[in-house]
C-alpha cells in the first residue's frame, strides 16, 4: 500500500473507545507513537470489523508461528490529539518480516480522488490482542439485537416489523 500522509510508524500505545449512551455512541481508535497521537473516528461496524480481522489473523499466527510476546496494555492518552479525523475506510495488513500489523485509515473528507491512506501505524501482536478484546467489549456493550428482525432495540422499546409492529418484549 502507498505511503500515508501521516505515517506514525510503530505505535507505542493503542486503544479503542466509545463515547455516549448506547444508540448514540461514537467510536474511535486512539494511537500514540513517537511521531504524535491520533484519534481516528469510525463507524461501529468498522471498529467491529477491525476486531474480527485481528482475532482471525492472530489465532492463525499463534497456531502457525507462536511467539512469547506478552500482551501490551495501552498507556494513558493525551487530552488533545495531534491528529483527529473521521475515517471513511480502514485497511488492515500484516508485515510478516517484522511480525507487525498495519492499520491504514483513509480520511472521509479527502476520500474522493485520493488513493493513498491519510494515516498509517504499525502494531505488535501483543497490542492487537489487547485491542481486539477491548473492541469486543465495546461492541457487546451496545444495544441488544432483536432476535426476530436483527435490528437494535432502543432503550425506549422496539416495534419489531416481524412482530407486525407489536411491542412485544424481545429477549
Amino acid at each position: 500500500m502507498d505511503t500515508a500522509e501521516h505515517d506514525y510508524g510503530r505505535a507505542t500505545s493503542v486503544d479503542a473507545e466509545a463515547i455516549g449512551p448506547p444508540g448514540q455512541r461514537h467510536f474511535r481508535l486512539l494511537v500514540t507513537a513517537e511521531r504524535g497521537s491520533a484519534s481516528i473516528w469510525m463507524e461501529k461496524v468498522q471498529l467491529a470489523s477491525v476486531g474480527v480481522w485481528f482475532e482471525e489473523v492472530i489465532a492463525r499466527l499463534d497456531r502457525e508461528q507462536p511467539t512469547g510476546e506478552a500482551d501490551a496494555a495501552p498507556a494513558a492518552f493525551p487530552g488533545a490529539f495531534d491528529l483527529d479525523f473521521r475515517a471513511s475506510q480502514i485497511g488492515l495488513g500484516y508485515v510478516e518480516a517484522d511480525d507487525l500489523f498495519a492499520i491504514h485509515a483513509f480520511e472521509a473528507a479527502g476520500a474522493a480522488g485520493r488513493g493513498e491512506p491519510f494515516f498509517r501505524c504499525f502494531l505488535s501482536r501483543g497490542q492487537c490482542r489487547v485491542l481486539l478484546r477491548k473492541i469486543d467489549a465495546l461492541v457487546a456493550a451496545g444495544r441488544q439485537i432483536c432476535p426476530l428482525c436483527e435490528t437494535p432495540i432502543d432503550p425506549a422499546g422496539h416495534a419489531c416489523p416481524k412482530a407486525n409492529g407489536h411491542r412485544a418484549a424481545a429477549t
